[in-house]
C-alpha cells in the first residue's frame, strides 16, 4: 500500500497543470507521511509553528470539538494527564508541542550524542525516524500570517509566493476567514491562562524555551530551510521562554 501511494503521489504532481496543496496538521509527526513525500520531485514542505502554550490549548479545544461534533462516546481527557508521548490525546500533549523533536527527523541538520539521546527519550522509538530527504522546507510561525505590519506581511507572502513558485501574488492573509474557527462553546473547553493551569504551563514553556533555541541557532540555519524575515521570525520563537498568559495579564 505504501509503494501505491507514492506512485499516486508522484502521478498527481507530474501530470497536473496547476499546484496541488496537501494540509495535515499531524504529517510533521509522522515520518512514513513524510517520505511518501519525499519521492514527488516537486513537492516542497510548509510547515508552522506557534507559542507551545498557544498550540496546546488550542488543539485540545478543536478535540473537544471534534468529540461532540462526531458524537464519540470515549472520555475526554483531563489535560493534566497529557504529559508525554504515551499520555496523549490524538496527538495533543505538552510532548507535541516539543516542535524541535519533530523538526530534528527532517534530516536538514546534524545530531550530536545529546540531542539523539534527548530524541529517544522523549519520542517512542518507534517514532524516530531520521529522514534525510531532498524536500525544501518553507518555515514560519503564526504571528506572520496576522502580522499588522504591512510591509513585513507583504513580504512575506511574497517569500511564500516565490517558495511556491506561483506566477499571482496571495491575497491578503490577515483579511482571509479563520478555518475551523466554532463560534459554539462547550464545558470541557480550557482557558489555559486560568491559574490552575499554571504548572501545566511552565512545563510547557520550560520545553518551549529549548524547542525555539535549537529552531533559532540550528534549524533555521539548514541549506534546505526558508525563513521570511529571520530576525522578526526569531523574535516571535525566542518569546516561547516566556509565559503567554503573564504578558496579557500585564497588559
Amino acid at each position: 500500500r505504501q509503494q501505491e501511494e507514492r506512485q499516486q503521489l508522484s502521478s498527481l504532481a507530474t501530470s497536473a497543470t496547476m499546484k496541488y496543496g496537501v494540509k495535515c496538521s499531524e504529517m510533521i509527526r509522522k515520518p512514513l507521511g513524510i517520505e511518501n513525500w519525499a519521492d514527488v520531485s516537486s513537492a516542497n514542505l510548509i510547515v508552522g509553528v506557534r507559542h507551545p502554550v498557544e498550540w496546546f490549548q488550542s488543539n485540545y479545544n478543536y478535540r473537544v470539538m471534534l468529540h461532540h461534533k462526531d458524537r464519540s462516546t470515549g472520555n475526554i481527557p483531563s489535560p493534566y494527564k497529557l504529559t508525554d508521548i504515551h499520555n496523549n490525546w490524538h496527538g495533543v500533549s505538552t510532548t507535541g508541542a516539543q516542535f524541535d523533536k519533530y523538526l530534528q527527523q527532517l534530516g536538514k541538520t546534524s545530531l550530536d550524542r545529546n540531542e539523539l539521546s534527548r530524541l529517544l527519550d522523549t519520542l517512542s522509538t518507534s517514532d524516530v525516524r531520521i529522514n534525510h530527504n531532498p524536500l525544501k522546507i518553507f518555515l514560519y510561525t503564526i504571528e506572520q500570517l496576522e502580522d499588522t505590519n504591512t510591509t513585513r506581511r507583504t513580504h512575506f507572502e511574497t517569500d511564500l509566493q516565490h517558495f511556491l513558485g506561483l506566477e499571482s501574488p496571495f491575497d491578503d492573509f490577515s483579511s482571509q476567514a479563520k478555518s475551523n474557527v466554532n463560534k459554539v462553546t462547550y464545558p470541557e473547553y480550557i482557558d489555559i491562562c486560568q491559574p490552575n493551569f499554571d504548572n501545566l504551563r511552565k512545563s510547557l514553556v520550560k520545553e518551549g524555551k529549548k524547542s525555539s533555541e535549537w529552531i533559532v541557532n540550528r534549524f533555521v540555519m539548514a541549506e534546505d530551510v526558508v525563513v521570511s524575515n529571520v530576525e522578526h521570525f526569531s523574535e516571535k520563537l525566542m518569546a516561547w521562554g516566556e509565559d503567554p498568559c503573564s504578558v496579557v495579564r500585564e497588559k
